[in-house]
């Protein structure tokens, strides 16, 4: 009787063979595991050696190659946008400082810009971007998308998008939806990127994008100079071959508003005069002059500034970047009274008030209030900073008080200073030196005189102790041996005791007049 066939025998069988691994899947497990820690270059060169058939298995080839396209091109899939944000990759910026201006200067085309205006155009170019990404995404499944993205189809496709969104730029009619669509989705990518308080666009900035894009073309794939000259030549190359300096102004304007650099902005202004670059300065004036006024407030008034606006820059380099770019409003044909002075007067004006009406009132509390176990150290930099700030303002004939500090202030400090000294405290030197530097900041200098018997002392321990003195402390010391060599000098039958003890230690340390 023949046997019935082993259907459980042949199930296991079954599903013992669906168990193993395909080798092929484990192969190029393998080598993805390779190829990870390697970087993008590496991975770029090595898909160049598979496609040259460097692999004696054809399938091999084939399945390496897609794998390390894969790994290059990612998660990446907004194809076509990328393709038509491209024309602005010479003029665009990235940083958001410019973000946060009060008055954003001409010429401004921020990434996020770009990205505002691609989703407003989108539902009017729906048919030709869905080709392009169609187009894109199959020939990025065999070769990486940087390749894709740079291969003469790729610039034939950008061409088609730039004259598209022209079209749907110049119908009548459709201007205020377009810009109505395009601030609404700029409002939730300046979240993402945690801006707010920032201006919406206007019927300028869209007027902005049309003159950019109809002058694209002439600065695609330029890469930015290093230098003025090199700027300078670029820029005039651009204006003569394109016949008009318009699109080579729209290039010049992108790099003022990158590189914030006024003598740049002023070599470029003698290429352009008259023009846009003007009111370009001013704007950089009025924002340079708003980030110090927003870090001024940060700093001494508890008003938090965006940390986009000033990008962790300190305030003295703020300070600097002000000044300079005040400076040059001259070079730039402003000239107090006349037609631009105002927005400049206003933006001085606003930092001149804040440091005069709150700055100054708050530092000079905290000055009045400082005590014997306070430390003054944290004062001095804010007051040499509102001292150096009015001495700018006086050399440019801004109005400024001679001296901010009340007389009180230096009172007070002369009296922590004789204070500190009857403490015996061991750092009592360290903390009467800084006393002197603030009081001399503040205009009061601390009278040193050689009756003060605890100061001697103090000093004279300091010198014989041997230890390495501080700046501050070596210049008290040289003020009080001074006072000291002076006093026996006018008093050569007689002096005190501590007078004597205190210039013979100064001079085994080398120290003053005694050691003459």
């Amino acid at each position: 009787m023949a046997g019935r066939p082993n259907r459980s025998a042949s199930l296991q069988t079954a599903q013992l063979h669906a168990a193993e691994p395909d080798p092929a899947t484990v192969s190029l497990e393998k080598v993805k595991a390779i190829l990870a820690p390697l970087d993008r270059a590496q991975k770029s060169k090595l898909f160049e050696l598979v496609q040259a058939g460097h692999l004696e298995d054809d399938q091999m080839t084939v399945e390496i190659g897609r794998l390390i396209v894969a790994m290059l091109n990612g998660p990446r899939t907004e194809h076509a946008r990328r393709i038509w944000t491209g024309w602005f990759d010479p003029v665009m910026l990235r940083t958001d400082a410019l973000m946060m201006a009060e008055t954003r200067p001409p010429g401004c085309m921020h990434v996020v810009d770009a990205s505002a205006w691609w989703f407003a155009l989108l539902p009017h170019l729906r048919e030709l971007a869905g080709r392009v990404q169609a187009d894109i995404a199959a020939r990025a499944s065999e070769h990486p998308l940087d390749a894709v993205l740079a291969s003469p189809a790729a610039a034939g496709w950008a061409e088609e998008l730039r004259l598209g969104s022209l079209a749907v730029l110049r119908q009548r009619g459709g201007a205020g939806t377009l810009l109505a669509t395009a601030n609404a989705e700029r409002i939730t990518l300046l979240r993402k990127r945690g801006l707010t308080s920032v201006a919406p666009l206007s019927m300028g900035d869209l007027a902005m994008l049309d003159a950019m894009l109809e002058h694209a073309p002439l600065w695609r794939g330029a890469v930015r100079p290093r230098d003025t000259i090199g700027i300078l030549h670029t820029v005039s190359e651009m204006a003569q071959h394109a016949g008009t300096p318009d699109g080579a102004l729209f290039y010049a304007l992108s790099l003022v508003n990158g590189a914030r650099d006024p003598d740049q902005a002023l070599a470029l202004y003698g290429l352009f005069p008259n023009s846009p670059l003007v009111e370009a300065a001013v704007g950089h004036v009025q924002f340079a002059w708003q980030c110090l006024r927003q870090k001024l407030e940060d700093l001494h008034l508890g008003r938090p500034a965006p940390p986009q606006l000033t990008a962790g820059e300190t305030v003295d380099r703020l300070q600097e970047r002000a000044f300079r770019w005040y400076d040059t409003l001259q070079g730039f044909g402003v000239e107090r009274g006349g037609r631009n002075w105002a927005a400049v007067s206003a933006a001085v004006g606003r930092v001149t008030g804040l440091v005069e009406g709150e700055v100054v009132p708050v530092l000079s509390h905290r000055l009045l209030t400082l005590n014997a176990s306070s430390s003054v150290r944290p004062l001095i930099e804010p007051v040499r900073f509102i001292n150096g700030f009015n001495h700018r303002l006086r050399r440019r004939g801004i109005a400024a008080s001679t001296n901010p500090w009340l007389t009180a202030i230096g009172e007070h400090l002369a009296g922590l200073f004789r204070q500190i000294g009857s403490y015996g405290r061991d750092d009592a030197l360290s903390a009467m030196a800084e006393l002197c530097e603030l009081a001399e900041e503040t205009g009061y200098p601390i009278e040193i005189t050689a009756i003060d018997k605890t100061l001697l002392a103090i000093v004279e321990r300091a010198l014989r102790d041997g230890r390495e003195l501080n700046a501050g402390e070596s210049r008290l010391i040289e003020r009080v041996v001074t006072v000291a060599a002076e006093e026996r000098r006018k008093c050569r039958w007689w002096v005190s005791g501590e007078l004597v003890s205190l210039l013979d230690a100064a001079q085994q340390r080398g120290i003053g007049p005694a050691a003459a």
